[in-house]
Order: C-alpha cells, then structure tokens, then sequence
C-alpha cells in the first residue's frame, strides 16, 4: 500500500524517479478498482474495457504529441482485441440457438467474422447489409496485418521477420470508424437477444 504521506501527483508524474523496494508487490488489495469475479461481468468488463482502453489512449496522443508513435501499438492492439472479444461474445451467446459452435480458442477474425454472419443468417439478418459489408471489411483490413494478434504486441514475427505495416496512419479515422463497429456489434448482440426471446416466448406459448 502508497503510504498516506506520498504525493498521487509525485506518483504518477513521468520524472518519477522510484526505484523498487523490498516489500513491493504489483497486486496489493486496495478499492481502486474491482475485478469481476463471475464470468458474465468479466467478460463485460474486458470487452468493454479493451474498447474504452483505445479511446483513452487516442485522445491522449492526439493531445500529445510526443506519446503518438509510442502509444499507437497500444491503441491498434486494444481494438483488435475488441473486436475479437467481442465477436467471441456474440457466438458464444448466441451461437448455440442458432446451431453455430463457439470459436473461443481462435484469434483469426475472418474466421471469427464468419461465424458470426453464421449467426446472423440463422437469426434472418442480411449479410450483405451495407453495415456488415462494412465492418467485414474493415475486419478484413486488420486480418491481413495482423492474423494471429501478434502484430502490434510484438516487433517481428517468430521467424524474423518485421511485419509490414501502413507508413502513416489517421487516428481519428481509426477513432470514429471504431466507433462504427462497436455500435453495429452491441446492437447485433441486442437484436439476437430480442429474436432469442420471442422465439423462446412462442415456442411456450405453442406448448400450453
């Protein structure tokens, strides 16, 4: 624990100059923040949790000039990540109602993406939508540099090699069309959800 006489100012300013102790340890009970014990929350947590986590750092590099090269690997991992978590979600929720099998032990999004609009033909949606179309895209965009989560968590790949990436890159493109998908998938999620539960409520309803 920070003892009470320490400056949070003086802790958290980048000239800190601390150096390890003794007695430190990283996970010290503390009511800073909660982690999710059961799995609903968690997985509500860390999916909402990697999504907001690249916000925050887009809007701190945008702000900052001198953070940007830095924090971009951050940022492009934290919405991959999303992305992934949050197709896993849907599939594993929804999946089963729909004949689908869950893909939880695969971090290939083009895979993921098509059980998902496995998923989304079973529940009478259209996949060749504008907004699916668009976001299949763009899952496309992310596959294609980086397969297997490991572009932007690592400088070369187990081979050697350095992974090509864009040269430059819009940030607040990156910000907004993020934004897109998190609201074509949360709704998706929602809409399943409906369709699940007036299926359930006809399928009681026939048996009386």
């Amino acid at each position: 624990m920070v003892a009470d006489t320490v400056d949070p100012n003086e802790l958290l300013s980048e000239a800190n100059e601390r150096w390890p102790l003794a007695y430190d340890r990283l996970l010290t009970l503390g009511y800073d923040a909660y982690l999710a014990a059961c799995l609903p929350e968690r997985r509500f947590r860390l999916i909402r949790g990697y999504k907001r986590a690249g916000d925050v750092l887009i809007k701190q590099v945008l702000s900052e000039r001198s953070d940007r090269d830095n924090l971009v690997f951050p940022v492009l991992f934290n919405y991959r990540h999303y992305i992934e978590l949050a197709l896993k979600a849907i599939i594993e929720e929804h999946g089963p109602f729909a004949g689908v099998a869950p893909r939880s032990n695969n971090h290939r999004l083009p895979v993921l993406w098509d059980a998902f609009l496995q998923v989304a033909i079973k529940f009478q949606n259209d996949p060749t939508d504008a907004a699916a179309v668009a976001v299949g895209q763009c899952i496309g965009e992310l596959a294609a540099i980086d397969a297997n989560s490991t572009t932007f968590r690592y400088a070369k790949t187990i081979w050697g090699d350095v992974p090509a990436l864009p040269e430059r890159l819009d940030l607040l493109q990156l910000y907004d069309v993020m934004n897109g998908i998190e609201n074509f998938l949360e709704c998706a999620d929602l809409d399943f959800s409906y369709k699940t539960d007036c299926a359930m409520q006809q399928a009681f309803e026939f048996g009386e």
